[in-house]
């Protein structure tokens, strides 16, 4: 099993970095921080990149190399919590015109995602989170 580690540092007020063992970086803050994710918007964005990244060979086997997916995220408060979502939609976008067996294609994306997407399930099965603090 292929370890994910992700570290992300302080840079200045309320600004983070991720940073991951390959070399990619992404900047972190809070809401309103100019050129940065939120962790809730790294959360959407997760959840859509892996739907997209699931379903990629599927889509291009029938679309091309050249195909174009987005995949978008957003997500619904919990009206009685304000710092929690009570749902994450999730929209593929693909040029299927002309795709034959288009309802066959889209099962499969379906049951792909649903099956292989990690982020997507382990936000739906409520992965625990096991927090270690300074001692």
């Amino acid at each position: 099993m292929s370890s994910t580690p992700v570290e992300v540092t302080r840079t200045g007020e309320h600004t983070f970095t991720a940073t991951n063992s390959r070399g990619a970086e992404v900047a972190v803050g809070r809401d309103g921080a100019p050129g940065a994710f939120t962790p809730g918007e790294l959360l959407l964005a997760a959840v859509a990149a892996c739907s997209v990244v699931t379903s990629e060979n599927l889509f291009v086997r029938r679309i091309g190399e050249d195909a174009r997916l987005v995949a978008r995220a957003d997500r619904t408060k919990n009206p009685e919590d304000e710092h929690k979502f009570a749902e994450i939609q999730v929209a593929l976008e693909a040029e299927l015109d002309g795709v034959e067996n288009r309802d066959k294609l889209l099962d499969a994306v379906q049951r792909a995602i649903e099956k292989y997407c990690t982020v997507s399930r382990s936000v739906e099965e409520s992965t625990p989170i096991n927090l270690t603090l300074p001692r």
